[in-house]
C-alpha cells in the first residue's frame, strides 16, 4: 500500500496539504524492492529521486551516522536541487521504503500551481531552518576553536619560554603549524553556481574546485599535464567575471586535480580576490 496521507502530513514538504491531495501524490510513489546487503544510495551518487519510509528502518553514513524511523523523508533537498548524494543509506531488511523522482512531484506541482506555491513555501522554510540550525553549529563549532587557538598559543609561548630540551623545537614546530593552519585566513571556499570561479592556464581553462586567500584548487583540463609537486605554475583567475593574475607552487597535486599555494598579491588583486571571498561566503549567511 502506497504512503497514505497520514503518513504523508507529518512531512513538512506537503504541510497544509488537503487528504485528496496527499492522496494524489501518494499513489504516485512506488516500491522499493529492498536489498539489505546493497546500498540505497552511495556518497558521489546523483539524485534524482526521494524516499517515503513506511516500515523498518534506514541507515545513514556520513560524516555521522543517522538511523530513520517511519515516517521520514529521505534525500528530497538533493533530489529537487540536482545535487549530489552526501550521505550513504542502508535499508535494514523487513523494511517498507517508496520512491517518486523529482520530475514526477515537478509535474504535478506543475499541474496544480496553488499546491506548487504551498510547497515551495514550505521547501524554503524547511531550507531556511536547516541554514539556521547549521550556522549555530557553526557558531559553537567556532567559538571550540578560538578557545583551542588560545591553547595552543599559550602552550608555544611556554615551549618558548621553559629550559630547551630535545623536544622544544619538534613541540613548538607542531604547535606553530596547528595555530597557521587553523587561522581564518586559511578557510576555504567552494565557488556557488552564482559565483562560478575558473583559472586560464597556458594548457586551457580550469575550474576552481575551492579557493581562499593563500590556496586555491583547481581541476585541469583532460589535455593538460599534471605537474609535480613543488613546480611553479601561473595564470589568470576569472572570479565571477573580474580577472585577476595569480601564481604560485604546487602544493598538493592528485591526479588532474591540484592545489596552488599561492603568490603575494597586490593590493589591488589581493583586495578584489578579497571581495570575491567575501560575497561566496555571504550566500552561506542567513540574515
Amino acid at each position: 500500500m502506497a504512503p497514505s496521507a497520514r503518513e504523508l502530513r507529518t512531512i513538512p514538504l506537503f504541510a497544509g496539504f488537503g487528504d485528496a491531495e496527499l492522496g494524489e501524490i501518494g499513489a504516485r510513489f512506488k516500491p522499493v524492492a529492498v536489498d539489505p546487503t546493497k546500498p540505497l544510495f552511495d556518497v558521489g551518487d546523483p539524485a534524482t529521486t526521494f524516499y517515503v519510509l513506511t516500515k523498518g528502518e534506514v541507515v545513514l553514513t556520513g560524516d555521522d551516522v543517522f538511523r530513520l524511523r517511519p515516517p521520514a523523508l529521505i534525500g528530497e533537498l538533493g533530489a529537487l536541487t540536482n545535487l549530489t548524494r552526501s550521505t550513504s543509506a542502508t535499508v535494514l531488511a523487513g523494511s517498507e521504503l517508496w520512491e517518486i523522482s523529482a520530475k514526477q512531484i515537478q509535474d504535478f506541482l506543475g499541474n496544480h500551481q496553488e499546491l506548487g506555491v504551498r510547497f515551495l513555501v514550505n521547501l524554503l522554510s524547511v531550507v531556511a531552518e536547516k541554514v539556521h540550525r547549521d550556522q549555530r553549529r557553526l557558531a559553537d563549532m567556532r567559538s571550540n576553536l578560538i578557545s583551542t587557538q588560545k591553547e595552543l598559543k599559550r602552550l608555544r609561548e611556554l615551549v618558548l619560554e621553559s629550559v630547551e630540551t630535545p623536544l622544544s623545537a619538534p613541540v613548538h614546530d607542531t604547535l606553530d603549524k596547528l595555530i597557521t593552519h587553523n587561522r581564518r585566513v586559511n578557510y576555504r571556499v567552494e565557488p556557488p553556481a552564482a559565483l562560478a570561479a575558473t583559472v586560464r592556464f597556458d594548457s586551457g581553462v580550469a575550474p576552481v574546485a575551492d579557493l581562499s586567500r593563500t590556496h586555491v584548487t583547481v581541476q585541469l583540463p583532460a589535455n593538460a599535464k599534471p605537474p609535480l609537486v613543488g613546480d611553479w605554475l601561473s595564470g589568470v583567475a576569472d572570479l565571477a567575471g573580474t580577472e585577476v593574475p595569480i601564481s604560485g607552487r604546487v602544493f598538493r597535486a592528485n591526479g588532474k586535480k591540484l592545489t596552488l599555494e599561492l603568490d603575494l598579491m597586490i593590493d589591488e588583486f589581493a583586495g578584489t580576490l578579497e571581495g570575491y571571498l567575501t560575497r561566496a561566503q555571504l550566500l552561506d549567511i542567513l540574515c
